[in-house]
């Protein structure tokens, strides 16, 4: 691990090197790296987890192309953290015959339950699903459970490709909101990581990442931070939706 925290230090200077005229610009301080990224605050050793892929082979299209057919992408630690009522999930799924795929997260005593049933084009890529405003919002300090199943033949079953994922919704310090309203996208999503605030930093990398496609640091800090997680297989992958 201590290896991997030196190469995204490496990653993020050059990175602000070639920012370095916006960063003076700027009266806050410089970015903060990725090099604490995706360790929650609070806790000395975070549990290392299961990421919650699924192996079945139920109407994958081609099994043998993807070494985890549908994976959240998550780091493997305890809490995955959240500053949103309303976050975005990421879950790769591999080419498949399911044009449908449902959707479902709930708190730690089964309520505040929401469900949806999302449409699929079939391509493999990474697929967004952000809780939308007449869903339950996450409520501070609860701990949720996710998970989305493709639907095959026209019906969940026993043995449906799932992704199962958890989520926590904390409380940011006062001074956060501040300060993010002086940073810049990537400066945000390195204070994220920072944080150990997950959905926050990855959906902000992801959105400069889809917004600058030509953009060579962005698309390298992405396959970076998916590596650093154990996903280098699916780096490159596309966004579906």
């Amino acid at each position: 691990m201590f290896y991997k925290i030196l190469f995204f230090i490496a990653i993020i200077i050059v990175f602000l090197q070639h920012s370095a005229i916006i960063a003076q610009q700027k009266a806050n301080p410089p970015a903060r790296s990725f090099a604490t990224a995706f360790e929650p605050p609070n806790q000395d050793k975070p549990l290392a987890t299961s990421g919650g892929a699924s192996r079945g082979q139920q109407c994958i299209v081609d099994l043998d192309n993807s070494e985890v057919p549908i994976t959240p992408i998550l780091p493997a630690i305890n809490q995955r953290l959240t500053v949103v009522s309303n976050p975005t999930f990421f879950i790769h799924i591999p080419q498949t015959s399911a044009r449908k795929v449902f959707f479902q997260i709930e708190d730690e005593n089964e309520e505040n339950s929401y469900q949806t049933i999302m449409p699929i084009s079939g391509d493999g890529g990474i697929l967004r699903v952000t809780l939308p405003q007449d869903a339950p919002p996450l409520e501070i300090g609860k701990n949720y459970q996710w998970a989305l199943a493709l639907i095959c033949d026209h019906r969940l079953r026993p043995d449906s490709p799932i992704a199962q994922g958890s989520i926590t919704r904390t409380e940011p310090e006062i001074e956060l909101n501040q300060q993010l309203e002086t940073m810049s996208q990537i400066e945000q999503a390195s204070f994220y990581a920072e944080s150990g605030i997950w959905y926050e930093a990855i959906t902000t990398l992801a959105k400069l990442k889809e917004d600058q496609p030509n953009n060579p640091k962005f698309q390298s800090i992405w396959r970076e931070v998916l590596s650093s997680i154990g996903l280098n297989s699916i780096a490159q992958a596309k966004f579906i939706n």
